[in-house]
């Protein structure tokens, strides 16, 4: 009760003089914010931009609960998690239940933009009338202020719905929520995209052409498609692809948690391993051609397990950059993590990407910060590339004008006008003047309907006539969709010198089983330069899912 009370004056007291102030100078006006989706891309005043946005909660610090406590304005702390978050190379926050008006104005105010999650409940009766009509008011008082403000570049309908629960309340239903949803949106705050945060693990299925971008949370654990089969990098391609349409992807999630226990990649991590791994998802997910991200999060999150005056080792609660010392802490202090984003944020390479086959000339594309002025780039020791660069969207090419397929891992420097280095990273990719052909990997069934097999029959087969070399471990799975269960995840050792090999497995789905997708990969080999070639086919129990499943 003390600690709450005293909260509570600090906050009234922080907050005299602070409101209408700016983070930035009184006389430096903030530049209104056009935004256009156009070639998979968002525009941000006519320039293409990417959109870095971290997950942030103001109202889940030591002792907080954001979904059961009273609302309170905390001006002076939101201000200086904004300003931090700025400095380290964010332009945008991700939210996920309602912020206040004056929350959002002080996003405005700082020159963040926003992803603005809208909590319309995952697990509500999309069934009853009642449900939507009060979810169509949930967002009308939303969009009766929200569209006055150019700051937010894309509303979040729902998190992460639940196979089991859309099969429930009907798949027809579902969707007609969610397209009626986006159409206030779009009536009241036109220009403004939509979409959903679906968990790619158990929401692939879902057809998201509806929607305006593509929105995933995705978690890289190795058991799942992401990691298992695809490889993170290769995820968000065929997730767009799944879809069918040039629209762009926004990746809601990602992250690792430090908590002290764990099983799997699920907890249990160092701060060390937090850092490089997340760091390499990003990487991945630039290979992936995302148009932006969403990383979780800024700052633990105490309140998951339900006890938020007490930091419980459940995983959840530790996927913060920041963290908390006790919990007399409000302000936190930075993991390794937040170090190594500020250093990779000075500049987003977004092109030429690892995986990658150019044909003719290798196309340059960096999202810049402040800091940098000029960018090397270095083939087999030698400077090959070097140039000044100004603003924050830079394009260019590399022409090596060789008629030979070869692989090269080129260094990319970034530095300041002070010849300072900031930043680099090494780019794995193969160049060639002609085609390249790719082994092949596909999937066949004895039935591609779920309530017809008791014993699903999967023979994968991969050809191999080309100058790749097979790596011999084949990557399958079989992701059932029930829970937050991957699936089951195995191994095959086959031979590598043969053109054509092929295997048989079995599963056997359960009743529960209503979205199956099988999975399978291997990694392909072009002398230092690696490539995941994959396939995967979703399979359903009878008919349910027609009204919202991607073809």
């Amino acid at each position: 009760m003390k600690k709450w009370l005293l909260l509570s004056v600090v906050i009234i007291v922080g907050g005299f003089g602070l409101i209408g102030c700016t983070n930035q100078d009184k006389d430096e006006k903030r530049e209104p914010i056009n935004l256009e989706i156009k070639d998979g891309a968002y525009y941000i005043n006519g320039e293409k931009t990417f959109i870095n946005a971290l997950g942030y909660e103001i109202a889940a610090r030591p002792g907080q609960h954001p979904y059961k406590d009273e609302k309170v304005l905390e001006i002076a702390r939101m201000n200086n998690d904004l300003k931090v978050i700025k400095e380290a190379g964010f332009n945008a926050v991700r939210t996920w239940s309602e912020l206040t008006e004056e929350e959002v104005q002080l996003i405005q105010e700082s020159g963040l933009m926003l992803v603005y999650g809208i909590w319309v409940l995952p697990d509500g009766n999309f069934d009853d009338p009642k449900f939507v009509d009060d979810a169509k008011q949930q967002v009308r008082n939303v969009m009766a202020w929200s569209k006055n403000y150019d700051c937010i570049i894309t509303y979040l309908i729902m998190n992460e719905p639940m196979v089991a629960h859309v099969h429930e309340k009907g798949a027809k239903n579902t969707i007609e929520l969610w397209k009626s949803l986006t159409a206030i949106i779009h009536e009241e705050h036109p220009g403004i995209p939509v979409t959903i945060s679906n968990n790619s693990a158990i929401g692939d299925y879902l057809n998201e052409r509806i929607f305006d971008v593509y929105g995933y949370n995705t978690y890289d654990y190795k058991e799942g498609l992401p990691g298992h089969t695809q490889g993170f990098a290769n995820h968000f391609k065929y997730l767009k692809k799944l879809n069918g349409e040039n629209k762009p992807v926004l990746v809601t999630e990602f992250g690792l948690s430090v908590s002290p226990i764990g099983y799997g990649m699920y907890g249990g991590n160092t701060r060390q391993a937090q850092a490089g791994h997340v760091i390499k998802n990003f990487s991945d997910l630039l290979d992936s051609e995302v148009a932006g991200i969403c990383p979780f999060y800024y700052a633990d999150g105490w309140w998951k397990a339900d006890n938020p005056a007490k930091h419980d080792p459940y995983p959840e609660e530790w996927f913060g950059y920041w963290g908390y010392a006790d919990e007399n802490d409000t302000v936190g202090y930075p993991r390794p993590v937040w170090y190594e984003f500020k250093r990779y944020n000075e500049a987003i390479l977004a092109a030429p990407r690892n995986q990658q086959i150019y044909q003719g000339a290798v196309p340059v594309e960096i999202y810049l910060g402040e800091n940098v002025s000029r960018v090397k780039a270095i083939y087999n020791d030698k400077l090959i590339y070097n140039k000044e660069v100004s603003g924050h969207h830079f394009t260019d090419a590399i022409d090596f004008k060789e008629d030979s397929i070869t692989d090269r891992e080129l260094i990319f420097e970034f530095y300041n006008q002070d010849n300072e280095l900031l930043k680099w990273e090494s780019i794995s990719l193969l160049t060639t003047k002609n085609d390249v052909e790719l082994p092949k990997i596909s999937l066949s069934f004895n039935n591609d309907d779920l309530s017809k097999v008791k014993k699903l029959e999967t023979k994968i087969t991969i050809e191999n006539n080309s100058k790749f070399l097979l790596k011999g471990k084949v990557n399958y799975i079989f992701a059932h969709h029930e829970g937050w269960n991957p699936g089951v995840h195995k191994t095959k050792e086959v031979e590598t010198d043969k053109t054509m090999v092929s295997f048989t497995d079995t599963f056997e789905p359960s009743e529960n089983c209503y979205v199956l997708n099988v999975g399978a990969g291997v990694d392909i080999k072009y002398g230092k330069f690696v490539k995941r070639i994959h396939a995967e086919k979703l399979l359903y129990r009878g008919s349910w899912a027609d009204a919202i499943k991607v073809d």
